[in-house]
């Protein structure tokens, strides 16, 4: 019986050797969180199940991100965020991704490991000393880069090489690109400046000191033909000592500002500042029309896969300061004879206030009206009937409704052929006092639907 029971001891005794042995070989850290001052800690734990590879990577990740949360980043008051006027979209999205990427930018941590048969464990630490000093040294390397090329950028400006000069502030602006949050302020034999709003405000110069002005300020063009000559425009840089020099080289990008057309959209200066396009359709049936010519910064931004530093380049470079002129274009008009029928609360009104109207707004954009049928080119038929509806009384008030419906037909004087026909229902105008109020209320109305339902369509059409 004694050597039974001395045996079960014995067999009790070595089973639990392993698991005193690994309580023995537990490392201080595992025991016990460490607290150090001088180092950010993280510890991540994963569970031995599925792949290793992958309880490896997971405990390991968990215990750089439990590292990377002790690190605060704060935005200096020195920081581009600070200093120049940025989209506020852009500053809480970019310091919210500060917040949450310095796991990515980690380096120079220590990695410790233990494991047991069912747990593993990591625990990853870093210097508070060695990663201050880190940063500081690319915050110092980004600074210099940036300033350098804000140099080649000046010397660029001194020659009257504008363009040249805001690739260089481009560049430049690529380099602070992790580094807006962080005071940019850098020191040079020649003095001490902020290197971040020395590029914006090196930027802003160019685009005051950048001219671009019409070869004409107007041309006139008769609708669906190419104009004969291309549109131009000159592109000038006033100098250091005021002189306007021509920009060569420069590029320029031209659109329809008011009005729809085809031409060609992109140009750049010859070596006497001028660039021209030519507009090969006119789409838009408008009267006047404008195109607007602009530096052309595409290259830099559209090209551009890192959409961050695409972001940051459009703050940069901001497209309402850029230099812009804008080309007037006046277009020849169809001839065109009105009819019109207007009914107001039952009785025809001769020249009616809606019909004048209705009349302006189609001689300002797509005809030249004329008095005689004969030699019109269209004829346009417009039709408007206003009808009162309730009078709706509240406490002390009244309100008037009045409904509005129009129709609008346009055809070929010689074939007689219809083009374009459209129509708007049960347009309410609605005001107090009186009916009278409400129908001015639904003139309004009609010619704001009119402007948004149907111009588009009336536009489209071949005439």
């Amino acid at each position: 019986m004694k050597k039974t029971v001395y045996l079960l001891l014995a067999l009790s005794i070595l089973l639990l050797l392993p698991f005193n042995s690994e309580a023995k070989r537990k490392p201080d850290w595992v025991k016990q969180r460490p607290n150090d001052p001088n180092y950010y800690i993280g510890i991540g734990i994963m569970p031995k199940e599925g792949s290793e590879v992958e309880y490896r990577r997971s405990a390991r990740n968990i215990a750089l991100k439990q590292m990377s949360s002790e690190i605060k980043v704060t935005v200096s008051s020195n920081s581009v965020l600070r200093k120049i006027e940025t989209d506020f979209e852009f500053k809480e999205a970019y310091e919210s991704k500060v917040e949450t990427s310095v796991m990515e930018t980690l380096e120079g941590y220590e990695v410790l490991t233990w494991e047991n048969r069912k747990e593993y464990w990591v625990m990853a630490r870093l210097s508070k000393e060695r990663y201050a000093r880190i940063n500081e040294m690319k915050l110092d390397k980004a600074k210099m880069m940036a300033s350098s090329f804000l140099m080649d950028a000046k010397k660029s400006i001194g020659v009257n090489d504008a363009f040249s000069a805001l690739n260089y502030l481009a560049k430049a602006v690529g380099s602070l690109q992790d580094h807006l949050e962080d005071d940019l302020t850098y020191k040079t034999v020649d003095g001490t400046y902020n290197v971040g709003t020395e590029v914006f405000s090196t930027i802003q110069d160019i685009f005051r000191r950048t001219e671009l002005q019409p070869v004409k300020p107007g041309y006139q063009i008769q609708f669906s033909k190419n104009l004969a000559v291309p549109i131009g425009v000159n592109a000038f840089f006033v100098s250091d000592n005021g002189e306007k020099v021509a920009l060569s080289g420069f590029p320029l990008a031209f659109h329809f500002s008011k009005g729809e057309g085809l031409l060609s959209s992109h140009a750049k200066t010859n070596m006497d500042g001028y660039a021209g396009v030519s507009i090969t359709r006119l789409i838009s049936k408008r009267k006047t029309q404008e195109i607007t010519a602009t530096f052309d910064f595409s290259h830099a931004i559209d090209n551009e896969r890192d959409e961050e530093l695409k972001k940051l380049l459009q703050i940069f470079f901001p497209s309402k300061q850029m230099p812009t002129t804008a080309i007037k274009l006046e277009i020849q008009k169809s001839k065109a004879y009105l009819i019109t029928e207007e009914k107001v609360f039952g009785e025809l009104k001769d020249g009616g206030a809606f019909s004048s109207m209705i009349k302006t707004e189609l001689n300002n954009n797509f005809f030249t009206f004329t008095n005689n049928q004969e030699e019109s080119d269209f004829i346009v038929k417009i039709t408007s009937d206003f009808v009162s509806g309730d009078k709706r009384e509240g406490q002390g008030y009244a309100v008037y409704l009045v409904f509005a419906d129009f129709s609008i037909s346009i055809s070929d004087t010689k074939s007689q052929t219809e083009l374009f026909t459209d129509e708007l229902t049960g347009i309410r105008g609605m005001r107090p006092g009186n009916f009278e109020y409400a129908l001015k209320d639904s003139r309004v109305k009609l010619i704001e639907h009119f402007k948004k339902d149907i111009e588009p369509r009336l536009e489209q059409v071949d005439m």
